[in-house]
């Protein structure tokens, strides 16, 4: 059996880098820090070649319906974008290298992004192409604070919404755990 590896990825090029370094840092995960899509397209090939299937992957980043938000126009997202640059990447290009063999997803994986606004229709159709469980907010977020440190719980706005192959399963809720 192939090992299992969950991996944490910090986005960085849009701010609050420290932030998501330290977020992806608690989780005790292997620790990716990207700064384009097709970074982090290439990343996930290597671990995948180099580490072992990707069991969890836990996203820390800035984000928006259209996908994750990195250097200007060049993160990774559901569909192309009129400004986004060659560095840009898109759930297709994901969706062809799982095809191929080249990201290994485990058969129970599942992604937490824990960006704002990014539970409708780009954790639908990341779920689809990953055949992981995506969960994502369809709402804000932001990190449960107690005694002046980050619980490791993060709270939406709205909810956190789950899909499994594509298909809106259920709400868990308004708090989702990272570490």
């Amino acid at each position: 059996m192939a090992r299992e590896v969950s991996v944490s990825v910090s986005a960085h090029g849009y701010g609050a880098e420290e932030a998501f370094d330290h977020r992806a840092e608690m989780t005790k995960n292997i620790v990716i820090k990207t700064k384009n899509g097709q970074e982090f397209l290439e990343m996930l090939t290597s671990l995948s070649k180099n580490q072992g299937t990707i069991r969890m992957l836990k996203i820390f980043s800035h984000s928006y319906p259209r996908g994750i938000i990195m250097t200007n126009w060049s993160g990774f997202y559901d569909e192309p974008g009129p400004h986004d640059t060659k560095q840009a990447a898109y759930i297709k290009d994901m969706a062809t290298r799982v095809e191929n063999g080249e990201i290994v997803f485990s058969p129970n994986c599942e992604i937490r992004i824990f960006g704002c606004n990014i539970g409708g229709s780009f954790s639908q159709l990341l779920s689809m192409a990953t055949h992981c469980t995506v969960i994502g907010s369809t709402g804000g977020t932001y990190p449960e604070i107690r005694g002046n440190r980050e619980t490791g719980v993060f709270i939406s706005t709205s909810e956190w919404a789950v899909y499994k192959n594509g298909n809106y399963t259920y709400s868990a809720g308004k708090r989702l755990k990272a570490w």
